[in-house]
């Protein structure tokens, strides 16, 4: 995803328009554990990839979504966040 769908103009722009992005990674590194525990907060899942748009105000997750998207599916995934 990292490679191939978020550097698509379409994906960058909307991600840059409309969201404020933030990268977890916690399969390696110094804080692989404090990650795991706090993607099992975030995103109630141990899935790799998982998606989560939180609104802003509330800090309420509206969607999840886990496994690896599409360009049009996270474009789907960003543009109607609700449904």
């Amino acid at each position: 995803m990292e490679t191939t769908v978020f550097p698509l103009p379409a994906v960058a722009g909307a991600l840059r328009e409309g969201f404020i992005e933030a990268r977890l990674h916690f399969d390696k590194g110094p804080r692989q554990e404090e990650n795991i525990k706090l993607q099992l907060e975030l995103g109630k899942s141990r899935a790799n990839p998982i998606y989560v748009i939180y609104d802003p105000v509330t800090g309420t997750p509206l969607r999840r979504k886990a496994g690896r998207l599409s360009a049009e599916d996270f474009l789907l995934l960003l543009r109607d966040p609700i449904n």
